[in-house]
């Protein structure tokens, strides 16, 4: 919605993302939704997904936007449940959530979080939409907790490996300081018999042919 300048498609993104809020309720509970169950759903999408320069927007919609255009029309109901969701959110208190001031303070500063509640102990009327939101939460969650484990393995078997190469290195180091390796000049070949060199006169003569008379 930030994206757009004209206002007109400021109000198509918000009736789109509504349209699609009511499938997926829909199609969790098997029955057309109703405002009860879209505006407090409404009110978790946006607390979720905090919209850049929502307020922004939704005064620069009711500002230059055509006024019929917002109080009738499906664009109208899906804007007004917008702005009913971002003041109920501005107004955010205690009293409206039902909670003491201090469980409120805690966790509004983040130093805890509401309790999981287990599937067995929702009641009959909550809806559908919501159980399934609390259960992807949770798997959410575990996989979080799985890839911050294998991150954590990985960066440990990194610094082994590390390790490793560094002692291999300075194992062969030492040898090598403890044995010099000398290397010595390549020894001179052999020369031919015939040859010509001039230690051809350290040969012994050649022998000569002995004639015996029969």
């Amino acid at each position: 919605m930030d994206s757009k300048r004209v206002p007109r498609d400021k109000l198509a993104c918000i009736t789109q993302c509504s349209k699609h809020i009511f499938n997926a309720i829909k199609i969790t509970k098997n029955e057309p939704a109703s405002a009860d169950d879209f505006l407090p759903t409404l009110i978790y999408i946006v607390l979720k997904g905090n919209p850049p320069r929502l307020q922004s927007n939704i005064q620069y919609i009711t500002r230059f936007c055509n006024p019929s255009r917002l109080m009738t029309g499906e664009d109208g109901y899906y804007f007004t449940n917008l702005c009913c969701a971002v003041a109920f959110i501005e107004k955010l208190d205690a009293q409206s959530l039902n909670l003491s001031q201090e469980d409120f303070d805690r966790y509004m500063s983040g130093q805890t979080s509401p309790k999981k509640q287990e599937s067995e102990n929702w009641s009959s009327d909550v809806c559908l939409g919501v159980k399934q939101m609390y259960k992807n939460l949770d798997l959410l969650s575990q996989l979080n907790e799985r890839q911050e484990r294998i991150v954590s393995e990985a960066k440990k078997l990194e610094k082994d490996l590390i390790d490793w190469t560094d002692g291999i290195t300075k194992e062969v180091q030492d040898i090598v300081e403890k044995y010099p390796l000398e290397i010595k000049p390549k020894n001179q070949p052999l020369a031919a018999i015939d040859s010509e060199n001039v230690e051809n006169d350290k040969l012994p003569p050649p022998l000569q042919p002995q004639v015996y008379a029969g």
